[in-house]
């Protein structure tokens, strides 16, 4: 019998309705050209923090500290695209991220701090990959539609493989107030 993991890696993110899938899908097809299939929709999300490595001893402490977080639901406007040269990153991003959403953000990377888990990034940059890995930022021939997401809970996130790649499996939700 096979002995069940003693650590996940995790992250905490904004999952994405089947609708706003839909959308990107449709821009990404009529206006986008990649050098690479972009990231599998299925995986496609705003991280708030990502996590790393965890052991389920301290993935169990962080849900439940998270469950006392008081956090606002908000809208967000996706609305911008960019591409990130040093690492070949193509993403959808907000030209404005609302304060709750920097709130939320911090609030999470301070509890994950009392568990010794440090954010490997200097600043919060919300962002939705759409492709990795990229030598050249993709061509892009229109825009994106601007696209509102009403945020009312956010997902602590198991990332892990299957045949088909990276996978991300939500392990638990989070209702903003």
């Amino acid at each position: 019998m096979q002995q069940a993991p003693r650590s996940k890696r995790l992250f905490f993110a904004l999952g994405l309705d089947d609708y706003s899938k839909q959308t990107i899908e449709n821009w990404l097809s009529q206006s986008v050209t990649m050098t690479k299939a972009p990231t599998q929709s299925r995986n496609w999300h705003l991280t708030l923090l990502f996590l790393g490595e965890t052991s389920n001893e301290i993935a169990a402490k962080l849900i439940t500290e998270v469950q006392t977080l008081s956090a606002k639901s908000f809208e967000l406007r996706i609305d911008d695209y960019d591409f990130w040269q040093h690492n070949g990153l193509f993403h959808l991003k907000p030209s404005v991220a609302p304060t709750e959403l920097i709130d939320l953000a911090a609030q999470l990377r301070a509890i994950a701090q009392q568990f010794g888990i440090e954010d490997q990034h200097a600043s919060y940059r919300p962002h939705i990959t759409l492709g990795r890995g990229l030598k050249h930022p993709p061509k892009v021939d229109a825009a994106p539609a601007h696209h509102l997401l009403h945020v009312t809970e956010f997902t602590l996130y198991h990332s892990t493989r299957d045949e088909h790649g990276l996978v991300y499996h939500p392990i638990t939700h989070f209702p903003l107030n």
